[in-house]
């Protein structure tokens, strides 16, 4: 596959990040690319976010205007196509929306995905009461939503996975490293399927990472973008992320493949 970048043919497609900027680039934009990189992917970013933190201390956020957004979207939509489209974390459901506006007049033929951030690592809160505007939101294409347990819970309340994904035809990854138990099992909905469960033991001592769940669904766009279906773009960044995790014994891990 090729994509044109700059008029010139690259072997890899392009796909697109639309997340905050971490300092640590344990997570956000500088860990998104870095996992693009390693899964035969070329990333272009959008920040939606300044955050002041690094991998274990949470101290602010300036958020970007929808209009400066917006001039970093009009930028890349007169030069690039991306196959997918990750989007991370965002200020507000109106900013939320008005990206998915966007995507679906300049891009609608990109897969998007829907990493809904609600909590940092260091715990902060980001958002409350985004239950309310679900609805809303999925009617503008978003195609797989890959919350944690917890974030499950907030978003989508006591809603069984299967009715969710078959009421909205939109596909859910329900990540599973919150468990306490010895494994880790993500489990994926798609409209009109059986539930696929991908399966593995916990990295030994339970070691934790900064930045799972962003590494987590850009490499599914990469791989969905390289032409592997959803059920095999879940299971092979389940285990990039449990290889990730093992990379180091502190919060801060390496990318490789």
């Amino acid at each position: 596959m090729k994509s044109q970048i700059n008029g010139v043919d690259m072997t890899r497609p392009t796909i697109l990040t639309i997340a905050g900027f971490d300092p640590s680039n344990g997570a956000g934009i500088g860990s998104d690319i870095k996992a693009m990189e390693q899964n035969n992917a070329y990333g272009l970013s959008v920040i939606t976010a300044v955050t002041f933190q690094n991998e274990s201390e949470f101290h602010g956020v300036r958020w970007l205007s929808f209009d400066e957004i917006k001039m970093q979207l009009d930028s890349l939509a007169s030069k690039y196509k991306p196959k997918c489209i990750k989007i991370g974390l965002v200020e507000s459901v109106e900013v939320l929306s008005g990206i998915l506006d966007f995507i679906n007049e300049n891009w609608p033929e990109a897969y998007v995905i829907w990493d809904p951030i609600l909590k940092a690592t260091a715990g902060f809160e980001f958002h409350n009461n985004i239950s309310n505007s679900i609805k809303n939101l999925l009617k503008k294409g978003i195609h797989l939503i890959t919350p944690n347990i917890p974030e499950y819970k907030e978003l989508f309340k006591e809603l069984d996975p299967q009715s969710f994904v078959d009421q909205f035809n939109c596909s859910l990854l329900i990540k599973g490293g919150h468990s306490t138990d010895t494994s880790v099992c993500d489990e994926l909905y798609i409209p009109d399927e059986k539930p696929y469960f991908i399966l593995s033991d916990k990295v030994e001592d339970n070691i934790q990472k900064h930045g799972t769940g962003c590494i987590l669904s850009s490499v599914i766009a990469s791989n969905l973008a390289n032409q592997l279906s959803l059920k095999e773009a879940c299971r092979e960044a389940h285990f990039y992320v449990k290889s990730f995790i093992a990379s180091t014994s502190g919060l801060l891990g390496y990318h490789s493949k």
